[in-house]
């Protein structure tokens, strides 16, 4: 299904059962090197999926997304943190 525009002032939205998972995965794993294609592994999803809500959870400000790179300028698993509230 895919997902409405929310408009500003709507409040926060409900995060799903994958989403929150997700967190969960980033929260126990945070800081290490990590591929949506594990986190898809991990908790029994597809990698588009991973890769869709990784970006909504971005845009929302809950997730952190650190590229890594190589010495030899080969891109390397991303680190995934959660975002600290200000």
């Amino acid at each position: 299904m895919p997902r409405t525009a929310r408009k500003a002032g709507d409040g926060p939205r409900r995060l799903t059962k994958t989403e929150i998972a997700i967190l969960a995965y980033v929260g126990e794993h945070e800081g290490e090197g990590c591929s949506k294609s594990a986190i898809a592994e991990s908790l029994g999803r597809n990698v588009k999926t991973i890769d869709r809500l990784v970006s909504a959870l971005r845009a929302d400000g809950l997730l952190v997304v650190e590229p890594r790179w190589a010495e030899n300028g080969g891109q390397l698993a991303s680190c995934y943190r959660l975002a600290r509230a200000k």
